[in-house]
């Protein structure tokens, strides 16, 4: 009988320069290497390959039945425009507004749940966490940290 194999959920970060890899540091930082999660920085003078034909050539490298979360940081921005063609790719998802809670939540989402049913729960908790701290902060609803 052969073995099945574990769908394995790939992260992938891309911003205009270099926002997604201080996020990646960010991350790491808190949960430690993560060898699901991978970085593009867009229109930046280093980049010898544009972002997009290396996540083309990272993506053409991936299991097909992997599922691809591409996480942008601006709607409506170039790097958001020139991916959503991506999410023609069977199991590949793009959301936009990335932000450090949004990352960890989506990289530490627990494997069991949906990835549909994880990307919408972690936009929500990175929306729920932008506050404008000058005003009032609501009550707390648990005491546990982050």
């Amino acid at each position: 009988m052969k073995k099945r194999r574990v769908i394995v959920r790939q992260i992938l970060l891309a911003s205009h320069a270099e926002l997604a890899k201080g996020i990646l540091s960010a991350v790491e930082l808190i949960a430690g290497t993560q060898q699901n999660l991978k970085v593009y920085s867009a229109y930046t003078d280093a980049a010898d390959v544009h972002f997009k034909d290396q996540m083309l050539q990272d993506l053409n490298k991936m299991d097909p039945e992997d599922e691809v979360i591409l996480v942008t940081d601006l709607f409506g921005g170039s790097v958001n425009n020139e991916l959503l063609e991506l999410t023609k790719r069977p199991r590949t998802y793009l959301v936009t507004g990335m932000n450090l809670l949004l990352a960890l939540s989506l990289i530490l989402g627990p494997a069991g749940e949906s990835t549909e049913d994880l990307i919408r729960r972690c936009v929500e908790e990175a929306r729920q966490g932008i506050l404008y701290c000058n005003d009032p902060l609501p009550e707390a609803q648990d005491t546990d940290e982050f």
